[in-house]
């Protein structure tokens, strides 16, 4: 009886050992396949800002905005008319695929890695859309790509009956802050996309002068493609 329990307890000590070994796997930075990258400079998506301090994906965390501080950051408005009916606009913006989001010039995906599923997505890969707790690492391509800068983003919020998706800034990264994508039915039947930005950095030369014009050129960009997509269907 004695050796029996010994026998279970062994293998469930080595059972457990196992587990713990395959999760860290999953979430280890050294997990990230630059190969499954294709595009030039991949190594920069693994050595950079919000990656140099940590060893582990799921220490990555996320700096939104904080309402109690509302006067220290910066706000950006952007607006779209989508000439389609808002639950249509809703269903794509949650499930369009990685390889249709970033097929712009200006934006680029490195990869997605799902704290809740401990997995990473590349651009190829299957995936089941946008998801509360995916960590976005995108590269920006800014002055005609003479400049590239490295973001990440998590997502923190979807509401369905709002219509809403919200993301922030990760930890460690140029700026802080919240991004959210509000969608609206018009008096026409179509569907007005608003997207609001609250952001905030050490410089404030960058946070008035020059991110307002590349930010703008990037959430053209992306809603651009997202239309693209509608207008495919």
């Amino acid at each position: 009886m004695q050796n029996n329990f010994k026998l279970f307890f062994f293998i469930f000590l080595l059972i457990s050992i196992l587990y713990s070994f395959s999760i860290n796997a999953q979430t280890s930075v050294k997990c990230i396949n630059p190969n499954q990258i294709p595009q030039k400079h991949k190594y920069k998506f693994i050595h950079n800002k919000y990656l140099e301090k940590v060893s582990n994906l799921d220490d990555l965390n996320p700096e939104c905005y904080n309402v109690d501080d509302s006067d220290s950051y910066y706000s950006e408005i952007d607006s779209f008319i989508v000439k389609k009916d808002i639950n249509i606009v809703w269903q794509k913006y949650k499930t369009i695929s990685l390889k249709d989001t970033y097929s712009g010039h200006i934006v680029k995906l490195g990869f997605v890695y799902s704290k809740k599923k401990r997995k990473i997505y590349y651009i190829n890969d299957k995936y089941d859309g946008i998801k509360v707790g995916q960590i976005y690492f995108i590269r920006l391509n800014l002055l005609g790509g003479i400049k590239k800068l490295i973001v990440a983003y998590e997502v923190t919020k979807i509401d369905d009956k709002k219509k809403m998706i919200q993301f922030c800034y990760i930890n460690n990264g140029i700026s802080q802050g919240s991004q959210r994508i509000f969608l609206y039915k018009t008096k026409e039947g179509f569907t007005k996309i608003l997207h609001k930005t609250y952001y905030k950095s050490r410089s404030k030369l960058r946070d008035r002068r020059l991110y307002p014009i590349f930010h703008k050129r990037v959430v053209e960009e992306l809603h651009h493609n997202l239309i693209k997509s509608l207008s495919l269907n």
